[in-house]
């Protein structure tokens, strides 16, 4: 097994970072769960993933860039080091999640219960947009619901919740080295 020094500060620094954030994801998951807003119907925007994810990209990849690599970032590293937490951040969130499932049974109860509460408080004019037989087909299936296809949505959630704000923060803390041109 290598020795954790021998890793690149890249990887080991921000699979450090993802560690981290995944196991806060995971407390924000609980803490709106027993607050009892289940936090699998939270708006995306308003999910703190998205806050998360910024936020310790942002200081995995300064750290990076400043103590490691001189104070030049290239676009390509940023995007690889974000690409590292956000592997790291899913695979420690779809962990925690079948663990905190697994361990509290009325985790998916309350996805199905709140599921159904919001699809039978669908006005009727938005129905028809959506269509009647999408709505029936989710009210069907609903029920099959289990910690495991949870713990999937979250982890690929993540992921691409993750993508596209690690374009832009890698985007926006690169710096190359200067052309003496």
């Amino acid at each position: 097994m290598p020795e954790i020094k021998k890793v690149s500060p890249l990887v080991r620094v921000m699979a450090r970072y993802g560690v981290l954030s995944g196991v806060i994801g995971i407390i924000a998951v609980i803490i709106f769960f027993y607050i009892g807003k289940h936090p699998f119907w939270i708006f995306p925007l308003f999910d703190p993933r998205v806050l998360l994810i910024a936020i310790f990209l942002v200081f995995g990849l300064k750290e990076i860039r400043d103590y490691f690599q001189g104070g030049i970032l290239f676009f390509w590293q940023g995007l690889a080091g974000s690409l590292v937490l956000l592997a790291v951040m899913s695979v420690t969130g779809y962990i925690g999640i079948l663990i905190f499932g697994s361990l509290e049974p009325e985790f998916v109860k309350m996805y199905i219960t709140q599921g159904l509460e919001q699809i039978n408080n669908i006005p009727a004019d938005s129905a028809d947009e959506i269509g009647k037989s999408a709505i029936e087909e989710v009210r069907k299936t609903i029920h099959e619901t289990s910690v495991s296809w949870m713990a999937k949505r979250y982890a690929v959630q993540t992921y691409l919740f993750g993508f596209f704000i690690a374009v832009i923060i890698s985007v926006v803390l690169r710096r190359q080295p200067k052309s003496d041109l």
